[in-house]
C-alpha cells in the first residue's frame, strides 16, 4: 500500500513548519523524498496515500527497561500509574509530563522496553496533523532496542546484537547505538568512538552527509544510508507510541482514516476505473430487477384475467368483476339457498362440525345463531380437548373461539 511517512521535528509543530517526508508506493521502496509545509503534504484525497506514518527521531527518546508487576500491562487504567511509580528516579523529568509506551507484547512479559518522550510535544504535533486533516495511523520510533544475540559474556558487539548509523539531526551529527541495552544517540567525535570500541567487521551505517567524518574518525569506510531509506526501514518495525494518553487520538485518527479512504474512493482518479464499475454492477441490477417486476406484474395480471374469466363463464349473470372470488362464493351460496342445500355458513352446517369434532363434549346451556356466527354456552373443555377441536375444526374452514364457558364457531371468509 502507499505508505506517507513523515518526520515529527524536534521542535514544536506549527501550520507553517516544514516537515521531511518519505512517500513509498508499496511501503518497501522509497518513491518520493522531500519537505514541505503541512498544508502542501501529499494525502489521502489527492489519492497517492493509503496510509501515512509519524516517526519520532532517536534523539526525542529515551528507553528505559522495566520490570512490570503481574497483571500491570493488562490492566490500562493502572498501567500509567504503575509506570511513573517505575520510572520515578530514572528520568530527568517529572514523570506527569511524559508520555509512556510499551514495547508490543508486553502483555505476555514481565520484562518491557519502555519508551518516553515528551508529552506535550508529541500532543501537540498530532494536533497541528490533525487540524491540517492528516490521519496518522501509526507513530513509530526511528530506531529502537536490538533483540540480545546468542553470544557468551564478554562477546564483541555484532550485527545481530547491535547496530550503529551517523546521521545529521539539525545541524549536529550523532551516532545512533541500537543494542539490547538500549537506543543511545552519541555525538559523533573521537571520544565516542574510542569509548564505543566498535568492531571492525560490524556493520557501520551513514548518512551522505556525514560519511567522510565518520570514516575519517573510524578509519574504514561505511554503507551510506540516506535518511529517507532509513525512515522506511524504522517503519517496519511493529512498535506503536500511540498508547495510554494518546488511545482517544487514536480511536480519532481510525475515524479520520476511514473518512479519508472514502474520500479517496469517492475522488481519487486510481479508483476511477472501480467507481465506473460499481455504478455499472448497480445499474444491471435495477436494470434487472425492473425487467423482473415486469414479468411477475404480467403473470399476476394474467392469473387475474383467469379468475375474471371463471368467474364470467359459470355466473354469466354477472355483468361487473370487482372482486372475482367474493363474488363468486355469494354466487355459489345464493344457489344453494335456493336450491335448499346447506351452505358452509348455516346453522346446520356449523352445529354438526362442532358434533363431529368434539364428539364427547357436554350438551350446551345454549345457542345463539346470527351473522353465519354459532355460540354455544356452557360448555366447559380442557385444554386439550379445546386445543384438539380447534384443529379439526381449522382442517374443515371453521374458526373456533373460547370466551370463559362460551364458544364461538364461524366460517372463514
Amino acid at each position: 500500500m502507499a505508505t506517507l511517512i513523515l518526520t515529527l521535528p524536534s521542535t514544536s509543530l506549527h501550520p507553517g513548519a516544514v516537515l521531511d517526508y518519505v512517500l513509498s508506493p508499496d511501503g518497501l521502496a522509497v518513491g518520493t523524498a522531500s519537505s514541505a509545509p503541512l498544508s502542501l503534504l501529499p494525502n489521502a484525497s489527492t489519492g497517492r496515500v493509503t496510509q501515512t506514518l509519524l516517526l519520532v527521531g532517536a534523539a526525542q527518546l529515551s528507553w528505559h527497561r522495566v520490570q512490570l508487576p503481574k497483571g500491570a500491562a493488562a490492566n490500562s487504567a493502572r498501567l500509567r500509574a504503575v509506570l511513573e511509580g517505575l520510572l520515578e528516579d530514572q528520568v530527568l523529568d517529572d514523570p506527569a509530563g511524559l508520555h509512556f509506551a510499551l514495547e508490543p507484547g508486553s502483555t505476555k512479559a514481565s520484562s518491557a522496553w519502555v519508551a518516553v518522550c515528551d508529552k506535550a510535544w508529541l500532543r501537540s504535533g498530532l494536533q497541528a496533523l490533525e487540524a491540517a486533516g492528516i490521519a496518522v495511523a501509526r507513530i513509530v520510533p526511528e530506531l529502537v532496542p536490538s533483540a540480545p544475540a546468542d553470544t557468551g559474556p564478554g562477546a564483541a558487539p555484532s550485527a545481530d546484537a547491535s547496530s550503529l548509523c551517523a546521521i545529521e539531526n539539525d545541524g549536529q551529527a550523532l551516532l545512533l547505538h541500537a543494542s539490547a541495552k538500549g537506543v543511545t544517540p552519541w555525538p559523533l567525535q573521537a571520544s565516542t568512538v574510542a569509548l564505543l570500541h566498535w568492531p571492525q567487521d560490524a556493520p557501520l551505517r551513514a548518512e551522505p552527509a556525514v560519511a567522510a567524518l565518520t570514516e575519517q574518525l573510524f578509519g574504514r569506510s561505511v554503507a551510506l544510508q540516506s535518511r529517507p531509506e532509513r525512515a522506511l526501514a524504522a517503519c517496519q518495525n511493529d512498535w506503536d507510541l500511540a498508547q495510554l494518553d494518546l488511545v482517544n487520538n487514536q480511536r480519532s485518527r481510525s475515524l479520520k482514516r476511514v473518512g479519508a479512504a472514502w474520500s479517496a474512493l469517492l475522488q481519487a482518479p486510481r479508483w476511477r476505473a472501480a467507481r465506473w464499475g460499481l455504478l455499472a454492477l448497480v445499474a444491471a441490477n435495477l436494470l434487472g430487477l425492473n425487467v423482473r417486476a415486469g414479468a411477475e406484474r404480467a403473470a399476476l395480471q394474467a392469473q387475474r384475467k383467469a379468475i375474471d374469466a371463471v368467474l364470467t363463464s359459470t355466473f354469466p349473470a354477472t355483468q361487473v368483476v370487482v372482486d372475482a372470488p367474493v363474488q363468486m362464493q355469494r354466487a355459489v351460496a345464493a344457489l344453494q339457498q335456493n336450491a335448499g342445500a346447506l351452505g358452509a355458513r348455516d346453522f346446520e352446517t356449523l352445529l354438526g362440525a362442532w358434533a363431529r369434532a368434539a364428539p364427547t363434549a357436554p350438551v350446551p346451556d345454549g345457542l345463539d345463531f346470527a351473522n353465519s356466527e354459532l355460540r354455544l354456552h356452557g360448555v366447559a373443555l380442557a385444554a386439550t380437548e379445546l386445543a384438539n377441536a380447534t384443529q379439526t375444526l381449522k382442517t374443515q374452514g371453521i374458526a373456533l373461539s373460547a370466551s370463559g364457558a362460551d364458544l364461538t364457531l364461524r366460517a372463514a371468509p
